[in-house]
């Protein structure tokens, strides 16, 4: 059954830097009492974003927990991009740390497979309505940080990547039907966090990106045209620096995608792709004050070129937009929030991309993008 989602905590947040009673279409990033939704006692890791109920916006699936169990949610849109009915997802007792909503089984609704600490993925299959019922296993029991669905043979249907902590990460190859028969570890065992996946060397195969915790750096896998994986690549050498949120995408506008890898008290890095697939320049962003758990890529202010918002742990959220061979850094959001994590996506559907911190103990929150085209 669905509940309301409770706005009886917004007269905490009334002393914010960006304040809730006077929010206007000046403000970059607006903060509204509605936007505040989920538990401030949940260890939310990630909020993903994707349309679950088949009306047209986009809904968020929270992932609890991390080490401790707790209930996963789904957040449903109004329409008007606030989140103000939730119901529970899956068992009551999960150790979540993050969601990959896709079409797991082929038929035309967003399924979830959840990364969890010490227990195998959980595949949820949604009815089309939005209520995830049919529940399965898949894979070990392990230290399970991050997962991603993408096609890696090729055969048309989404296939997942796990990411496992201090062990060999791992991809299952799907059946088309939402059976993983195929379970295939990755040479190599790192301290990984997350993942990102596409094709950096244009020869039509998916390529997978990892992050690592302690000093062990960005580690690529080139997909090979006769299936699988080549050996890793340790990219930018031996890099003295925390690295845990990774994205793919081209922020120098040459049309190639460039690896971005998120800071954790040091300036975060763009290696940059030479259109062959190679990363040896190395460019930097951001503040050595960023903790950044989580990157996430979008044209925010429409001016052709893509920025970066990032997620901190500690200290204020931001987002760079680029400007010409730079950025220029707006802090957002609610600047006591622990966040953990973030998605990107239009929630009010007026054509700019809006953000979802996912807040580790603490309510998570949207920002309602009110940039105006340059």
């Amino acid at each position: 059954m669905d509940r309301p989602v409770s706005s009886a905590f917004v007269g905490i947040f009334l002393g914010l830097s960006v304040p809730l009673a006077s929010a206007s279409a000046q403000d970059p990033f607006w903060l509204h009492p509605y936007n505040f939704f989920g538990e401030e006692t949940a260890l939310t890791a990630s909020v993903n974003l994707g349309d679950l109920d088949g009306d047209g916006d986009l809904d968020g699936f929270a992932v609890n927990g991390r080490h401790w169990i707790q209930q996963d949610e789904v957040f449903l849109n109004n329409g008007l991009g606030f989140f103000r009915s939730a119901r529970n997802a899956g068992p009551d007792r999960a150790t979540g740390y993050e969601a990959a909503l896709a079409d797991l089984d082929g038929d035309g609704d967003l399924d979830a497979a959840i990364a969890r600490d010490l227990l195998p993925v959980l595949l949820l299959f949604n009815d089309g309505a939005g209520h995830f019922s049919e529940a399965r296993e898949l894979g070990p029991v392990a230290q399970a940080r991050s997962i991603a669905a993408a096609d890696l043979d090729g055969d048309g249907d989404l296939d997942l990547v796990l990411v496992q902590r201090g062990e060999a990460n791992r991809y299952f190859l799907n059946d088309g039907h939402g059976r993983f028969g195929v379970d295939i570890e990755l040479p190599g065992a790192w301290q990984t966090i997350q993942v990102a996946i596409g094709d950096v060397d244009g020869d039509d195969r998916a390529d997978l990106i990892f992050s690592n915790r302690g000093g062990e750096g960005v580690v690529l896998y080139r997909g090979l045209t006769e299936g699988g994986f080549a050996e890793p690549t340790l990219l930018g050498g031996e890099l003295d620096m925390e690295i845990r949120a990774i994205e793919l995408g081209d922020v120098t506008g040459d049309d190639h995608p460039d690896i971005i890898a998120g800071g954790m008290g040091a300036e975060s890095l763009i290696f940059v792709n030479d259109g062959d697939g190679g990363f040896a320049q190395i460019e930097r962003f951001g503040a050595e004050a960023d903790i950044v758990f989580g990157l996430a890529l979008a044209d925010f202010n429409q001016d052709g070129m893509t920025d970066i918002a990032v997620a901190n742990g500690g200290v204020r959220n931001r987002v760079y937009l680029r400007d010409g061979d730079g950025f220029v850094a707006l802090e957002v959001g609610d600047e006591a929030s622990d966040s953990y994590n973030l998605s990107v996506g239009d929630l009010n559907a007026d054509g700019r991309p809006d953000i979802v911190y996912a807040v580790s103990e603490g309510s998570n929150y949207t920002l309602i993008n009110r940039i105006d085209p340059d």
